[in-house]
């Protein structure tokens, strides 16, 4: 059911947790994959894209590629938000505009964007530490992600490519803070962080469930649910 033999897929975010995990999911199921992200790639790098669109294309996109600031940094709610956005989402855009039309060639595909429970719901301040202040710009990128979803399905899906959005709760990594998770898991249904198990599963399903289109998948533990 998960058997991706003979497919391409193109991840961006190399640096971070979350993209080992794409790569690693996706080449168990016997995909091929290329990583594409920071310090040599840059996701605003029209012409490098536009490079490899040449000679690779891809039936798989993971848009990952995203930067934050994170607690204990900036204090400001707008602080950085343009750098965030052109990252973020504008990246992701750059992204599917260079190789949708191959993939549309190929006669269909899946653009996966990697969303957050941020770009759904505000930011709840009593999770952080006194001071800081969870950069908009940050959440304004994962919601535009969730419209660039709906906006690609509605305008290719006829030509066979759909485009969607996971988005996750925190994830069970050791940068959280013991403060972080006791604030945070108090709002959370389930009492946990979302495990790498959870994250390989909802990959699997965005790229091989062919009915889910322009749609997102929410994986929170319930944290949206109340």
């Amino acid at each position: 059911m998960f058997n991706l033999a003979g497919k391409k897929a193109f991840v961006t975010g190399k640096v971070g947790f979350l993209a080992p995990i794409w790569r690693e999911t996706l080449e168990v199921a016997g995909c091929e994959v290329m990583s594409y992200g920071l310090p040599e790639d840059n996701v605003r790098d029209r012409d490098k894209l536009l490079g490899i669109a040449t000679y690779f294309t891809p039936d798989i996109i993971v848009n990952n590629a995203a930067i934050d600031d994170p607690p204990g940094t900036k204090t400001s709610i707008f602080e950085d938000c343009e750098k965030i956005i052109d990252v973020g989402l504008l990246g992701a855009v750059n992204v599917c505009e260079v190789f949708i039309h191959g993939m549309i060639d190929k006669g269909g595909g899946v653009i996966v964007n990697i969303g957050s429970i941020q770009g759904l719901v505000g930011t709840d301040w009593r999770n952080y530490p006194e001071g800081f202040a969870k950069p908009v710009g940050y959440n304004l990128s994962k919601a535009g992600l969730v419209q660039l979803s709906r906006s690609i399905t509605t305008q290719y899906g006829r030509y066979g490519v759909r485009c969607v959005t996971i988005a996750f709760g925190a994830v069970d990594v050791p940068k959280l803070s013991k403060e972080f998770l006791i604030e945070y898991l108090k709002c959370v249904p389930m009492g946990k962080c979302v495990s790498k198990e959870d994250l390989m599963r909802a990959m699997l399903f965005a790229v091989t469930c062919e009915s889910f289109a322009g749609q997102t998948v929410v994986v929170d533990g319930g944290y949206t649910a109340w």
